[in-house]
């Protein structure tokens, strides 16, 4: 059972501030007359897992979709900032043949922004790394004795890292692996867990409470503006 203790507070101030400058992103990017900017619309499918909840395995699968605003810093290097709504969470069956009984199901629905380095390593392949911030819209947390909706709650925000690994396809058509881990916990452990000693300072960083671990495939469009003409004068 997925147990913690945390308090629930909902704030919508930093993802108001991240959405007004996503949005004056795209309005930049739009106007420029030197294609500085581009447009990736993204969709795929995750398969995730919960590190911290006893189970292992990618098991629980969800989908992923939004936009990507690119920033070309050079010919090899630019930057993307995303605005994806992507699902995650774990999943554990039952197992009656071995007399287990116990089940869970976690849904949690997110939207995420990621800032990532994009990084061209040839003509095709290219790498992306960099953090992402997401913000819990809603969840669903079942077990076999019922539903745990508010129990002990998921924290508001989810802060993560991300590594991808994508290569260019026929035309303006892309397609990225990409690997998401939450950094912070997305759900605190209680005072007795929080109390125990670990010897290894990365054990001790990464336990204290459950982390998303994502494996992403994106299939992505990337969308070129043509740049502004300047207007001919007569």
């Amino acid at each position: 059972m997925l147990q913690a203790q945390t308090k629930y507070k909902p704030t919508l101030s930093k993802l108001r501030f991240i959405l007004v400058f996503v949005l004056s992103l795209l309005y930049a990017g739009a106007q420029t007359k030197q294609s500085v900017f581009s447009f990736k619309p993204v969709i795929g499918f995750n398969a995730c897992q919960i590190h911290g909840d006893n189970a292992s395995g990618y098991h629980k699968f969800g989908g992923n979709g939004g936009i990507m605003i690119n920033s070309r810093l050079n010919k090899k290097t630019s930057i993307d900032l995303g605005f994806i709504f992507t699902q995650k969470g774990a999943r554990k069956n039952q197992n009656v043949e071995k007399g287990d009984y116990s089940f869970f199901r976690v849904n949690l629905n997110y939207i995420e922004l990621p800032l990532l380095l994009n990084y061209k390593v040839n003509p095709i392949y290219f790498i992306t790394l960099g953090p992402s911030m997401g913000y819990l819209i809603n969840y669903q947390e079942d077990t076999e004795k019922g539903n745990w909706n508010g129990v002990y709650p998921f924290n508001t925000f989810e802060y993560g890292v991300n590594f991808g690994l994508g290569r260019s396809l026929k035309a303006n058509w892309l397609l990225e692996v990409r690997s998401n881990n939450s950094i912070m916990p997305i759900r605190n452990y209680g005072l007795a867990a929080t109390g125990i000693f670990y010897p290894n300072a990365i054990a001790r960083f990464f336990n204290k409470g459950l982390y998303n671990n994502v494996l992403s495939l994106y299939i992505i469009y990337q969308i070129n503006p043509k740049p502004k003409s300047e207007p001919v004068e007569k």
